[in-house]
């Protein structure tokens, strides 16, 4: 699928602002609504809401706790210092003012035009769906370059408990369970869904295939390993 935009601009989208989320207006976070209940969720795509309890396996999060970050609009960095966490199953971040703020305080952050989010070691930015063009998700940058951006996307599938059928078989708790899937941006704008084939990999660098395969045999490369994957695409931005 084709999105017209060039990598210049790749941050440049119109969001939309959903209820139960807030926005980010001159350096503040402001909502009518809150995520006081930390241990349920609702799934607006499903209409569902999901109750945990201490059997569910994972968590509906990237990472377990708030971490500090930043949040960015129109390239200017709004919020300089604001605890962040994201819901990967509902595509959501929450922020809350500080890491000993409370969990109640939490707020959901709306997707937006321009809006990017920096933590730590990790930069989220909301780009078009790769099968829905009108809405926006976060997509985690691997790797940031001139002829092509490699783009991470984690959903967080819930599975609900199985109970035992008969007495020789066990009850299959609720879990969530990760579904990884890696794009590659190239100049002129496209989405290309990254095969777990390096064969297929290999075919997205077009005229640059020969180099690229060298790189992957001289440096011992494993293509379905996120690290490595990453240094075969900083190694493309050399050639």
């Amino acid at each position: 699928m084709k999105y017209y935009f060039s990598l210049i601009c790749i941050l440049s989208y119109f969001g939309t602002i959903a209820q139960g989320t807030i926005t980010v207006k001159n350096g503040s976070i402001s909502s009518s609504s809150n995520y006081s209940n930390m241990d349920s969720y609702y799934n607006v795509k499903d209409g569902d809401v999901i109750v945990l309890n201490g059997e569910t396996v994972g968590t509906p999060y990237l990472f377990d706790e708030f971490k500090m970050g930043s949040i960015y609009f129109n390239d200017d960095e709004i919020i300089s210092s604001v605890a962040l966490k994201y819901n990967a199953y509902n595509d959501v971040f929450l922020a809350k003012p500080s890491l000993s703020s409370p969990d109640s305080e939490a707020q959901g952050v709306s997707k937006k035009n321009n809006l990017k989010i920096r933590l730590e070691n990790q930069f989220f930015l909301a780009l078009p769906n790769t099968e829905n063009s009108y809405e926006l998700q976060y997509y985690e940058v691997l790797s940031n370059g001139k002829k092509a951006i490699l783009l991470k996307k984690t959903d967080k599938i819930y599975k609900e408990r199985v109970a035992a059928t008969t007495s020789l078989t066990r009850d299959i708790p609720a879990a969530f369970k990760d579904k990884i899937s890696y794009y590659l941006v190239d100049s002129k704008g496209d989405f290309h869904e990254i095969s777990t084939s390096k064969k297929k990999l290999l075919a997205l660098f077009g005229d640059k295939k020969k180099q690229m395969t060298e790189c992957i045999k001289k440096n011992n490369l494993n293509v379905k390993k996120e690290e490595d994957l990453i240094r075969l695409f900083r190694f493309y931005e050399t050639l």
